[in-house]
């Protein structure tokens, strides 16, 4: 019905505002203009909505933040009253996060992260891709040969980034490394079977977040993470990791990463 019914138009509040917006005035004005009208009607106009405009551009309804159920009613009521003739999408449902491109050799990480908390937006998980070339996961081995119950620590560099996305959804995306207080990833070898090692993955991660960006309120985070480190040498490992136990404030949240395969390759 979404999307046979309605033309969809998602945007970013971070492209309308501060001193280098993204969009034109043009645009800018338009998006005032909606908002204003729904401030006159007494619907509740905010930055986190979905708001349902008539043919004609006008604000017929807003549903608040969270509400999937009440946003399947409304867009029942409106194609009742509007009766649009259904139709192929505008532009074609896709996506939101893809994985990006990468240089010849290199691993991609999938990485998936989500609050505890149910009943708002934070509900749905989040998405990150990180690219590791042949220069950084190299470093995630270790030198020479294995035998089982071998022990490393996978390099610190490389570690943090991978770390520094173990936070989970908020409005600031700010993933510098430099938030990262301490850290470490230890691995053990378990097997060495015919050449392949299976290490298991033990550490933790702890730094600062601030949900808002631009604000100086940082609250700690701290997270206990375990995983499989499987490699052949000279060969691209396969890493898995995730968290044990992840608190971000008072907020409760889980991440699991993984090696996307080269099958999900575009």
């Amino acid at each position: 019905m979404l999307n046979r019914s309605f033309v969809c138009v998602y945007i970013a509040n971070e492209d309308y505002g501060g001193r280098n917006p993204k969009v034109a005035a043009e645009e800018r004005k338009e998006l005032d203009r909606i908002r204003q009208e729904g401030y006159a009607k007494k619907l509740p106009v905010g930055t986190v909505r979905v708001y349902v405009l008539s043919p004609d551009g006008h604000p017929y309804y807003i549903v608040a933040t969270g509400s999937a159920a009440e946003t399947l009613g409304m867009l029942g009521e409106a194609v009742g009253y509007f009766k649009p003739t259904p139709g192929r999408p505008v532009v074609p449902p896709a996506a939101q996060s893809a994985r990006p491109p990468s240089p010849a050799g290199a691993i991609t990480l999938h990485l998936v992260s989500r609050g505890d908390d149910r009943g708002s937006w934070g509900q749905f998980p989040a998405e990150n891709w990180i690219v590791l070339i042949r220069e950084d996961w190299s470093k995630l081995l270790p030198a020479g040969d294995v035998q089982p119950r071998d022990m490393w620590e996978l390099d610190q560099d490389v570690s943090a980034r991978v770390l520094t996305y173990f936070y989970p959804q908020t409005e600031n995306n700010d993933a510098r490394t430099d938030r990262i207080e301490s850290h470490s990833l230890t691995a053990r070898a378990l097997t060495v079977k015919d050449g392949l090692v299976t290490a298991r993955i033990d550490g933790f991660v702890k730094m600062h977040h601030v949900f808002y960006p631009g604000r100086k309120d940082a609250q700690p985070l701290a997270a206990d993470i375990v995983g499989v480190l499987t490699f052949r040498s000279g060969k691209a490992p396969s890493l898995e990791l995730a968290t044990t136990n992840a608190v971000h404030g008072q907020r409760p949240f889980k991440v699991a990463v993984q090696t996307a395969p080269q099958a999900m390759m575009r």
